[in-house]
Parts: C-alpha cells; sequence; structure tokens
C-alpha cells in the first residue's frame, strides 16, 4: 500500500476530453528541455510539454504510457494537470504512417523553398515524427506479458481534419 502523502491527483485532457483522471505516484513529462519528474507536494511549475512519451507510476505500482504531441503541464503541491495538443496511445501509433511522416518532413527541411515559418512547421513536424517513432520502439521491445495497457475512458482519436484558411471565409 502506498502511503497517502506520497499520493497526488492526476488530470490530462488534450483536444478530445478527458483521457484519464485518477491518482499517481510519480510522473515523467516530456519538458522543452528534458524530462520532468514529478512527486507529491512539488513545487508549483507551469512548463511547455514536447513531443515524447509520458509515464505514469498509478497507485498500483503499474506503469502506463502515452504519447504527446506538446502542449502544457500545472504543477501544484496538491495535483497536476496536464493540457496535451494530442495524446496517443502507444500501441496505436502507426510505424508505416509514422516513416511516411518522417521522410516527408525531411524532404520539407531540406528543399526550404518557402518562408522561414514553413521550415520551422516541418522541422517541428520531423521532431514529432521522430519522437513517435522512437516511443513505438521502445514499445515493441518489451515483452507481451510485460505490457501494461490502459484501459482509455475513451477510444483513439481520429486524426485532426486539415483545414484550409480559404475553407474559413465566407
Amino acid at each position: 500500500m502506498v502511503d497517502a502523502k506520497k499520493v497526488f491527483p492526476l488530470q490530462i485532457v488534450d483536444v478530445h476530453g478527458l483521457v484519464y483522471s485518477g491518482q499517481c505516484v510519480f510522473l515523467v513529462l516530456p519538458g522543452e528541455l528534458g524530462e520532468l519528474g514529478i512527486l507529491a507536494h512539488h513545487a508549483p511549475l507551469l512548463t511547455m510539454l514536447q513531443a515524447g512519451e509520458m509515464r505514469m507510476h498509478l497507485v498500483d505500482g503499474s506503469m502506463e504510457v502515452a504519447f504527446l504531441e506538446g502542449g502544457f503541464a500545472e504543477i501544484q503541491p496538491n495535483g497536476v494537470t496536464v493540457l496535451a495538443d494530442v495524446s496517443l496511445r502507444i500501441p496505436d501509433l502507426n510505424p508505416t504512417a509514422i516513416k511516411e511522416n518522417i521522410e516527408n518532413a525531411k524532404t520539407a527541411v531540406a528543399e526550404n523553398k518557402h518562408s522561414e515559418i514553413d521550415f520551422l512547421n516541418a522541422e517541428q513536424e520531423l521532431r514529432r515524427e521522430l519522437a513517435k517513432y522512437r516511443a513505438y520502439q521502445k514499445y515493441a521491445t518489451i515483452p507481451p506479458d510485460e505490457k501494461n495497457e490502459y484501459d482509455w475512458q475513451r477510444p483513439p482519436a481520429p486524426e485532426a481534419p486539415k483545414i484550409h484558411p480559404s475553407a474559413l471565409e465566407d
């Protein structure tokens, strides 16, 4: 049994709604400057998150892993709230699609024929896809009997629709 003083409430929300709400013993987040380890009674902190793995060490001793495509985290002594751009279950990652996205992003970065903003977007996409691929490779090496499949409260989110600015005009 885990000491109640070593547990904190954790809420994870992404663009599709509540992903997780429960008690956590230790949380690892992909911070902008590296991984952040969070325990109960952590000093207050508001931080940006980059694309990468989020590891939740739960009260029952299990560890759950999710992939975040960036976002923010609010850490307070009495709990943590993660506002993710998108959160994905590692088993739902498609390595074939990821490899294709990596190649497309590499091409866009290498060509650099567009504005600086286009270059930065392509570079950010490349980093996000590489982080996804690393997370998938790491997950794939775990023996099946050791994988803890987190029972998410919602089905995997479909890809966000592509919105073109011209479609928003009257």
